[in-house]
């Protein structure tokens, strides 16, 4: 950004959601194949990424148009419940991340100050997209962390805290 480029609301909102973003990526990307569909009790690896990125598909997109689910989709599995098959494979997961990643740049890229305080019902309530922007940021690093958590404590690798201007 230059220095004479106009801060706004949305470019706060897009600089604290990218480093979320990145840190789910982060953690595909570094869990080993043999962590990434161990269950011990819990969800594994993978469902929590599956999860992360429907609802953010979900969440982040434009409400007019109906939500696609990929090819792969088991209800099972977007609601964490361990042993959910069949797995979805690291590779099926990045192409499905590639993808919502490139919605939500696009609805980010189509949003202006004002429409983050309008409002549009989805799930049976009103939200602002602002409020949407937000709750997944939180939701998506609630999920990143329980991967993390795993990875670390299974590979004994850690991913680097992201974060703006970090």
């Amino acid at each position: 950004m230059t220095e004479t480029s106009e801060v706004t609301m949305v470019t706060i909102l897009r600089r604290n959601l990218e480093p979320t973003l990145e840190m789910l990526s982060l953690a595909i990307e570094i869990c080993p194949d043999e962590v990434w569909d161990v269950a011990d009790g819990n969800a594994p690896v993978w469902q929590h990424a599956y999860h992360s990125l429907f609802w953010l598909n979900a969440w982040l997109r434009d409400w007019d148009q109906e939500l696609e689910r990929p090819p792969f989709h088991s209800g099972e599995a977007l609601d964490l419940v361990p042993g959910a098959i069949p797995v979805i494979t690291k590779q099926q997961m990045v192409a499905y991340q590639a993808k919502v990643y490139a919605d939500c740049e696009s609805l980010l890229d189509g949003t202006t100050p004002e429409r983050l305080t309008q409002e549009r019902e989805a799930f049976g309530v009103s939200w602002m997209l602002a409020d949407r922007i937000l709750g997944q940021a939180r939701h998506v690093q609630h999920h990143a962390g329980m991967m993390h958590a795993i990875i670390s404590r299974r590979a004994g690798r850690d991913v680097e805290w992201r974060g703006f201007n970090e």
